[in-house]
């Protein structure tokens, strides 16, 4: 493969690019746009420096997965040249349907499109976003159909493209692994970058040696991958260094807190948009951004789903500006750790396991549940002078999250076993993580104090029962 460009990247050292792929980054907005799309959201209000893009990470994506599909096709005993250029340019447009701060808003794509559609803004098959897979994901595909004639222009077979992409079960299952899968070229990037632009290597870090030992010893046994002996401490490097990283940056809990104060404030200006009742600009902006999220993009379409568009035209909600001014949240904390949150529940493992099998489901169902949750706590607090909550009250949020390591193995003469059978250190993240705190519950300032001690010692009473109540609802 022949090289036009090199660009300087504090994570990789250099990453090399062809003409085409150069000819493709120059010039189209699609991918440009990424610049300004912060990789996560609202971090910078916790760790100042955290404010990477989605375009470095995309090309970071584009450097791992060229190592990891070399490895693979010289395991498979031919190196398919034009096939790893698809890869390349498959890993390079894996984010490009992200809306401003990438996952923070994600999860309330569908509310968006629902008023969106209801205002007569945009026409779209809601089937799509309500399968199993990702909104961005979604409008990833739908923009990538949109790059198609580019595609073929500078040379590339478009639905090549899209099957390395979204083809999770066609004849390149191998290769898209590299792209989504259990050791991918993206969660191999967005763990050694973010770790570098936080600063939280947290008693452990994962560098450019340590993915070069395990793309070496990645071995390739059916439609899977699987590692050598040889790179087990690399691996253990890698499970450790995510696992902090979901602990310290991730699931931070001020990091979830002023995400979920954004979302709470989106949340409410798309109602007040639904209703007719929102501040105009802000509902055209809304507007603009649902044509984004369904595809329908043009020249100036494009720029308007970015953070600095979004922060441009949200300015007008005064409690947007208190955020981006990082006013101190009117919200307490009800645990950080995992021993404020002992103190709390009893069996953490078990309130973990229920609301990991309803957390991810949607918005509005966490929206119920809260309500639900706030009045059996004043059921409970009745005796409390002055001590009634009510659901602005609360702020209760979840970080979908999976941290295991089931699903990377290595060689034995045994045959394949999971690294968490192996390896005491990995067992014992995975031991962590059940204990963790997969969720944060804030209540505001005022209302604790009113409520006093009383309101904490309720919270098992009346969280758990409740959880199970709606996961046999699920279930049923």
């Amino acid at each position: 493969m022949k090289f036009k460009k090199a660009v300087r990247d504090p994570i990789h050292g250099f990453i090399k690019l062809t003409e085409e792929e150069v000819r493709l980054i120059d010039g189209e907005p699609l991918i440009q746009r990424l610049r300004y799309v912060k990789q996560l959201g609202f971090v910078y209000l916790v760790y100042p420096t955290a404010t990477h893009t989605r375009f470095d990470h995309s090309l970071g994506v584009l450097h791992v997965a060229t190592l990891l599909g070399t490895r693979i096709m010289q395991q498979l005993g031919n190196v398919d040249e034009d096939l790893l250029r698809h890869i390349r340019v498959a890993a390079l447009l894996h984010d490009i349907g992200h809306l401003p701060f990438s996952h923070s808003f994600e999860i309330l794509t569908k509310h968006l499109l629902h008023m969106a559609v209801a205002r007569g803004c945009v026409e779209v098959d809601m089937a799509q976003f309500d399968a199993a897979r990702k909104p961005h994901e979604v409008t990833t595909q739908l923009l990538v159909n949109k790059l198609g004639p580019r595609l073929s222009e500078l040379g590339y077979d478009p639905s090549l493209v899209a099957e390395l992409l979204f083809g999770r079960d066609g004849r390149y299952r191998l290769f898209s692994n590299i792209l989504t899968g259990v050791f991918d070229a993206d969660r191999l990037d967005y763990i050694m970058r973010d770790m570098y632009f936080t600063g939280a290597a947290v008693g452990t870090s994962f560098t450019h040696i340590d993915l070069e030992r395990i793309v070496e010893n990645l071995e390739v046994v059916g439609e899977n991958f699987q590692f050598n002996e040889k790179a087990r401490v690399n691996l253990e490097g890698y499970l450790i260094t995510r696992y902090n990283l979901y602990r310290h940056v991730y699931l931070h809990h001020k990091t979830v807190l002023f995400t979920e104060v954004a979302r709470n404030i989106l949340a409410e200006d798309i109602e007040k948009c639904g209703e007719g009742s929102g501040d105009p600009q802000i509902c055209q902006y809304l507007c603009d951004l649902a044509r984004f999220a369904t595809g329908n993009v043009d020249e100036v379409n494009i720029w308007k789903a970015t953070d600095d568009y979004f922060v441009s035209v949200f300015i007008r909600d005064a409690k947007f500006r208190d955020l981006l001014s990082r006013k101190p949240p009117d919200y307490v904390t009800l645990w950080k750790r995992e021993k404020d949150f002992l103190e709390v529940f009893k069996d953490p493992v078990r309130i973990n396991d229920l609301v990991d099998k309803i957390g991810p489901i949607h918005w509005a169902l966490l929206n119920r549940l809260k309500k639900k949750f706030v009045e059996r706590l004043n059921i409970e607090l009745s005796e409390v002078v002055n001590c009634r909550l009510s659901p602005d009250d609360v702020i209760l949020s979840y970080v979908s999250f999976d941290p295991y390591a089931e699903d990377l193995f290595i060689t034995t003469a045994m045959g394949p076993l999971s690294i968490s059978d192996i390896s005491p250190l990995v067992k014992a993240v995975d031991e962590a993580w059940k204990g963790a705190p997969h969720f944060f519950l804030y209540i505001r300032k005022g209302a604790l104090e009113k409520c006093g001690e009383k309101a904490v010692k309720s919270l098992e009473f009346v969280l758990e029962p409740l959880m199970d109540l709606a996961v046999r609802r699920i279930s049923n």
